[in-house]
């Protein structure tokens, strides 16, 4: 964001295209992805135009730091956790799914095959869960399903009406605290022990490396944020959301994870002795040994 609080925006130029206007955090992602490279040109008035690598404030930090084995599966996951974003809001589609419907110049670099993988296995579990669905509407009482998705659909609109003004725009410049929004924040290395961040928006925040122990997280949203080699040992995040997250080597000693939702987290080499996870979620998730979590798995990994 600029000084005042506003938001920079960008456009982009390749091969004599222009496009945007782009927040900043959206270039960023776009060359995690390969859909724009440094040598891409960017301009904030369409007039003085300069190649990304020379605006470093938009490169992010797994594309400057890759070189140790550690850097290469950040750099890896921040791929993955931004594809995914990116892809859910196109149409699920076989040839969407493996990025060959892309033409001209803002086609994707070829991608490694780990994020191709990762993209086909999560297409074909949203799959058989449509299909549940589509065989449901064709069984002998459609019009039940139909009656009560108009009721949830009412009951929502009601829950919607009374929920006040919408959440704040993320604001990464305010100290911690309940409910602060610092959503797609880079913050590695914080120290925020036993600090109260309850019901705070974290999405998509960078904390690698930081220090959480002791901290209260209930009912955060931490849902595809960077939390590897974080310390939430004695953390309570009840009720938290952290639906893939990044987790490897993180130390999760004594934490609170009842009622949390872990969906596709992944949490190959944490640290969980006495780890409380009551009721948690961890639908697909990527246990501390690489394997899979089953489909359904509430409070163990089956």
């Amino acid at each position: 964001m600029d000084r005042d609080g506003t938001q920079e925006l960008w456009f982009t130029r390749r091969n004599g295209e222009i496009r945007g206007p782009h927040p900043a955090g959206l270039i960023s992602r776009f060359l995690l992805i390969g859909r724009l490279t440094p040598d891409d040109e960017v301009s904030q008035d369409q007039e003085d135009w300069r190649p990304i690598r020379e605006r470093p404030q938009l490169i992010p930090d797994e594309l400057k730091h890759a070189d140790t084995p550690a850097d290469h599966e950040r750099l890896l996951q921040a791929r993955l956790r931004e594809d995914e974003r990116l892809r859910d809001r196109r149409a699920e589609s076989p040839s969407a799914v493996l990025g060959t419907d892309r033409r001209g110049p803002d086609r994707r670099r070829p991608e490694p095959p780990e994020i191709i993988s990762h993209r086909l296995k999560r297409a074909q579990w949203l799959s058989r869960q449509k299909a549940s669905l589509d065989l449901a509407m064709r069984g002998p009482t459609p019009w039940i399903v139909a009656t009560s998705a108009t009721l949830v659909a009412v009951l929502l609109f009601f829950w919607a009406m009374d929920r006040g003004e919408p959440p704040s725009p993320p604001a990464c410049h305010l100290p911690p605290a309940p409910e602060v929004n610092w959503s797609y924040c880079r913050m590695p290395g914080l120290d925020l022990r036993g600090v109260d961040l309850s019901r705070a928006l974290l999405r998509n925040t960078d904390l690698l490396g930081s220090r959480l122990d002791g901290a209260r997280l209930v009912d955060a949203d931490l849902s595809y944020a960077d939390l590897q080699r974080t310390r939430l040992d004695r953390a309570d995040l009840r009720g938290a959301k952290l639906t893939g997250a990044a987790l490897q080597n993180a130390v999760l000693t004594e934490a609170r994870l009842s009622g949390a939702d872990l969906s596709f987290v992944n949490l190959t080499g944490a640290s969980i002795a006495g780890v409380t996870l009551d009721g948690a979620i961890l639908d697909r998730a990527v246990w501390i040994d690489g394997r899979i979590c089953a489909t359904g798995s509430i409070g163990t990994c089956d």
